[in-house]
């Protein structure tokens, strides 16, 4: 059984499937440049039912076969050929929902995989998806990274779109202030943004940049956007690379990932105390196992997907 990951265009994304196939039967999906123009010109004259033909073409040319696994993503699934190439895919295909979505989505999408996953446990339980693990893009054999932090004044870092989190932002920045800290935050301006700060920033930040970011911060933070309740990748990051995290989301305190060294929930008024906020700063960080770490690991996503879904075949779709 091979196993192939559509969609995965970002830089980050492909870094951890790069990674992946090195130690798994990963194998990438060809970009085939020439179908995909051709699939334009095509679905514009004939429409999308002839334009199948060409998802069922490059399936016959990448060699994909029945035992084979597809790993597709919410963002993706929808743009230039991957639809043609999700319909005409002989083997199990499988589709990881990382942000939120509604009941038209997956009205749309359900029928096309045999598995639908989801990070947010609240989520899945109001549209019917199976709960995975979030998954840091970077491999467990490669957190080896040493963290590298400042001599000076410790630092808290927070990097994301604003989507009506910076009132609580900013409120927060005034608090880390108070217990001597540097504030790192960079609110990228989106349609949300009603009044920008001396925090908010126009120009996407790259993984490479986030990453660096990160690594050289002592606290992390994440702030939930609204009706979220799976975890972003700050848990993660801040497990990975020992560093403290400051969330809204309530949900880390049932995890493995939680220790109350480690992690400051605001969750109450009572927690927006400064003196509160400061005892957490300057208790000892508390090391988490690794069993718990590679629970978060790309690797481990992989093995769990093949778990549940590598001994299976897809049995062949009739053509119509």
């Amino acid at each position: 059984m091979a196993i192939y990951f559509l969609g995965w265009t970002a830089q980050y994304e492909q870094r951890f499937v790069s990674y992946l196939a090195e130690r798994y039967d990963v194998g990438r999906t060809p970009d085939r440049k020439g179908l995909v123009r051709l699939h334009r010109i095509v679905k514009k004259i004939l429409g999308a039912r002839c334009a199948g033909l060409l998802g069922r073409l490059y399936c016959k040319l990448a060699g994909f076969s029945g035992s084979d696994m597809l790993i597709c993503n919410e963002g993706q699934i929808h743009r230039k050929l991957n639809p043609a190439i999700l319909e005409a895919f002989p083997g199990i295909r499988i589709l990881v929902v990382r942000d939120l979505v509604d009941s038209a989505f997956l009205t749309r999408w359900r029928s096309h995989f045999d598995a639908i996953y989801s990070f947010d446990q609240v989520q899945c339980a109001r549209l019917g998806m199976q709960v995975m693990n979030q998954f840091l893009p970077i491999g467990y054999d490669e957190k080896r990274m040493v963290p590298v932090c400042a001599d000076d004044s410790p630092t808290a870092l927070f990097i994301g779109r604003d989507k009506h989190r910076s009132r609580s932002l900013l409120a927060l920045a005034e608090l880390l202030k108070a217990c001597d800290y540097e504030v790192d935050f960079r609110i990228l301006v989106d349609d949300s943004t009603q009044e920008r700060s001396a925090y908010h920033i126009t120009s996407l930040v790259s993984y490479a940049q986030s990453l660096a970011s990160t690594l050289s911060a002592h606290v992390l933070v994440e702030m939930n956007q609204p009706g979220q309740a799976g975890f972003t990748l700050r848990p993660l990051e801040a497990a990975y690379f020992s560093k403290k995290l400051i969330t809204t989301n309530p949900a880390i305190l049932q995890s493995s990932l939680y220790h109350p060294n480690n992690v400051y929930v605001l969750d109450g008024p009572e927690s927006w105390d400064a003196e509160r906020l400061r005892a957490f700063l300057e208790s000892d960080f508390y090391p988490l196992s690794k069993e718990t770490i590679f629970e978060y690991s790309p690797d481990y996503m992989l093995e769990f997907l093949i778990s549940r879904h590598g001994a299976a075949v897809r049995e062949p779709a009739p053509r119509s």
